[in-house]
């Protein structure tokens, strides 16, 4: 379309299509002059459009090579940014998605209006005006079709959906090359699910699991149909190795699927079908973008906590000191025995000596007061007295403890006295307007300050006492003592000070501790309820609720699919310790003893000692009780790393092998004999002792029991069979080298063997 004069020769570049043609939209018949259903037709802008200009090599270099093949390897996945022929600048690999999602369609549908234009206007001939020909620029009006097509102009219904379309396919292509671009990671999910260097056929549904979890692409891997029936397929679709016929199963089910195998399946079926857009991955990466920010918050709330707990056990440790000095202070006081060996209460109460109860009743007042008020106030509780000391420090760091400690001292002695039972004395600013009635009513008040007088002379302690005699048992220490009570269990707290509540208070230095943190625990009750402190209930012992799956996943940084794996894993060795007994975690946990810990860790690292495993031990029992739930089971396994690689938990009998082979009992047993004759001087005890043989002998007995085996498939099974390196097999792992069916007819027939 160089000039408006040669656009007769230009050949069309779309599949022609008459202005007369008909065609369906919505299963109505078009008009015959619709141009654009005429268009949309002749191009038919479908998936296999949008593939077909797509750039096949991205697809293959992101493919793998099969297993075993002779193929050179492909690239890793990552993605490469090119820079040749483009002067420095940096093209992304994907650069023909966007293309065909933002220009195909809209460049495919004005190229074929311009060459219907040209068409229609040939079929004219003399007809058209010359005018109108001279005018016609076609890259003009090339143009001003792209601009008319363009998705953000587009409001048919049959545009919109073409432009839909490609958007949706460009998603779903998007996702397919980030996915096989992600095999490092999708290998480290595969990797946590291996047992001798493999995965179990029927754990396969698991790690696809995991690997949407790792992704969080909320179902949208393993729920399609197409990445169960590629890679999780059943025992009947399965083809038998031609290798080893019959595989043994692993503890975990099914036969052994290596990586390679299991990335080459995978990769096919994301490559054939559309499984996953990249709009769900990006969905997912903002998730998990989001679930670390939460999760720093997080850590930096129990960083918090933690520097809190520090300072709370630095104050612990500060009270404890204290109350190291006032407990043997507590111990030898009298009347503190007196409780505690004769009954007697302490109510608050003043009673003379011949009112009733004053045999069963101590004084309330003393210096056994003033230690319990001690007591309650490194427990945490704000008595009266404490809140006097408070503001008489602050008021003399101001300079004015003079006249603080004369309205101390005289708001103590109305307090005195209104325990007592005697009317306070009045302040000196009380007595000014007494000054200024008349005689006879200051008469009057000197007879009662008189018979006051009396009363509190015979009530009150004398002044040749001991200063502590001045702290009365009142309500404001009556108060905490009833939470003290609550604490213990006693239904209608009084405040009166009693034998049992005063053993359970005053006991020794090591129960101070968990007494002052189960007070801590109510206030924080009361403050989270806004509760009075006339309010407060008995405080319930804490009791640690188990971590959820999900919570354990989080915490541990593991996906649930893993998470659910090591939950089987641990099933199986509790069963071993018990086999009736089920893990039901969180709301019923299972546990293993320490031997039976010992002894199953014995068989995954053989060279642990008793001292290091004691050492493992003592760390990860939290709860000191001698046993290992599966929460701290899968805290073992993940901070010390303990391999389940080249793990054999424990030999199967004789009969176990032939039912997991699914041959007969007979057969097992004369090949084992065999094994015994070639071992020579090495004596074997399987299953409790068994002896291993070297790989030279193993394959000269597989070379004779089965003659047509080939070397070449031999080493390639000896390879995945022998994980830990040794060189070498036990009699259980020489049945795994071996494929049944093609032991000689007469073998097979004189033990009752017959091949699948």
């Amino acid at each position: 379309f160089a000039s408006a004069k040669g656009w007769e020769g230009v050949p069309r570049v779309m599949p022609a299509v008459s202005a007369e043609s008909e065609t369906t939209w919505g299963g109505k018949k078009a008009p015959v002059n619709d141009d654009v259903a005429a268009i949309l037709k002749g191009l038919k802008l479908d998936k296999q459009f949008f593939a077909d200009r797509l750039n096949a090599g991205v697809l293959k270099n992101l493919s793998p090579s099969r297993p075993g093949s002779s193929e050179s390897p492909r690239t890793d996945g990552k993605s490469r940014k090119s820079r040749s022929n483009t002067g420095g600048r940096i093209i992304s690999p994907d650069i023909d998605i966007y293309l065909n999602e933002a220009l195909m369609p809209v460049l495919a549908q004005a190229l074929d209006a311009l060459s219907r234009q040209i068409t229609k206007m040939n079929a004219l001939g003399d007809k058209l005006d010359d005018r109108v020909r001279e005018r016609f620029n076609p890259i003009t009006w090339l143009a001003q079709q792209l601009l008319r097509r363009h998705p953000r102009a587009a409001t048919t219904p049959r545009r919109m959906q073409i432009y839909r379309n490609f958007r949706d396919w460009s998603d779903y292509e998007r996702g397919r090359r980030e996915l096989l671009r992600c095999k490092t990671k999708i290998e480290d999910v595969f990797n946590g699910f291996k047992i001798r260097e493999s995965v179990g056929k029927n754990t396969l549904a698991t790690v696809v699991a995991s690997i949407d979890d790792k992704f969080r692409l909320r179902g949208a891997l393993k729920n399609n149909a197409q990445i169960q029936e590629t890679v999780c397929p059943s025992d009947s679709q399965e083809p038998a190795s031609p290798v080893t016929g019959r595989r043994r199963r692993s503890v975990l089910g099914g036969q052994g699927v290596t990586f390679d195998k299991f990335w080459f399946d995978f990769a096919n079926a994301i490559t054939k079908h559309d499984v996953v857009s990249f709009s769900a991955i990006k969905e997912g990466r903002n998730l998990i973008q989001r679930e670390e920010e939460e999760e720093k918050i997080r850590e930096q709330a129990a960083k918090d906590e933690e520097e809190r707990r520090q300072r709370a056990e630095q104050e612990h440790q500060r009270l404890l000191g204290l109350y190291e000095t006032l407990y043997p202070k507590l111990q030898q006081d009298q009347v503190l025995t007196t409780i505690i060996d004769e009954g007697k209460i302490l109510t608050g109460d003043f009673l003379k000596p011949t009112d009733p109860g004053f045999d069963i009743q101590v004084s309330p007042h003393g210096m056994h007061v003033v230690l319990l008020e001690e007591l309650l106030f490194l427990l945490g509780f704000e008595t009266k007295e404490s809140k006097v000391e408070e503001e008489f420090s602050r008021v003399k760091s101001k300079g004015g403890s003079k006249t603080l400690r004369s309205k101390v001292k005289h708001e103590a002695n109305n307090a005195t006295k209104e325990a007592a039972g005697a009317p306070p004395t009045p302040s000196k600013k009380d007595k000014k307007p007494e000054r200024k009635n008349s005689q006879g009513a200051i008469a009057e008040k000197t007879k009662d300050a008189e018979a006051a007088a009396a009363v509190e002379q015979e009530k009150a302690p004398s002044p040749e006492e001991q200063p502590g005699q001045q702290h009365w048992w009142t309500p404001a220490l009556k108060q905490p003592w009833k939470v003290l009570q609550q604490l213990h269990g006693v239904k209608d707290p009084h405040g009166i000070v009693e034998r049992e509540i005063l053993q359970a208070v005053m006991g020794p230095p090591e129960n101070f501790i968990n007494l002052k943190k189960k007070v801590e625990t109510q206030f924080e009750v009361q403050a989270e309820n806004g509760e009075e402190e006339e309010d407060l209930v008995g405080i319930v012992a804490a009791v640690s609720n188990k971590p959820s799956f999900e919570q354990l996943a989080r915490q541990l940084n593991m996906t649930r699919g893993r998470l659910d794996f090591f939950h089987e894993l641990f099933q199986n060795f509790v069963k071993q310790s018990d086999p009736g007994k089920e893990c039901a975690y969180p709301d019923c946990p299972a546990s293993l003893d320490k031997q039976t810990m010992y002894n199953m860790l014995s068989e995954l690292q053989p060279n642990i000692t008793f001292a290091e495993f004691e050492a493992r031990f003592r760390r990860i029992d939290t709860d000191k009780s001698g046993l290992i739930e599966f929460d701290e089971f899968v805290g073992w396994m993940h901070d010390d790393d303990v391999a389940v690689i080249g793990m054999t938990v424990k030999k199967l009998s004789f009969e176990d092998l032939a039912e997991d082979f699914a041959v007969p009992l007979d057969l097992v047993k004369y090949i084992y004999d065999c094994f015994v004759n070639e071992l020579e001087d090495v004596v074997d005890h399987y299953p409790e002792k068994p002896a291993a043989m070297p790989y030279d002998t193993i394959w000269m007995l597989a070379n004779t029991l089965t003659p047509s085996v080939q070397k070449k498939e031999f080493d390639i099974a000896f390879k995945q069979v022998d994980v830990e390196k040794q060189n070498a097999c036990t009699f259980d792992e020489v049945l795994e080298l071996l494929d049944f069916q093609a032991l000689p007819k007469e073998l097979r027939e004189k033990f009752g063997y017959a091949s699948a």
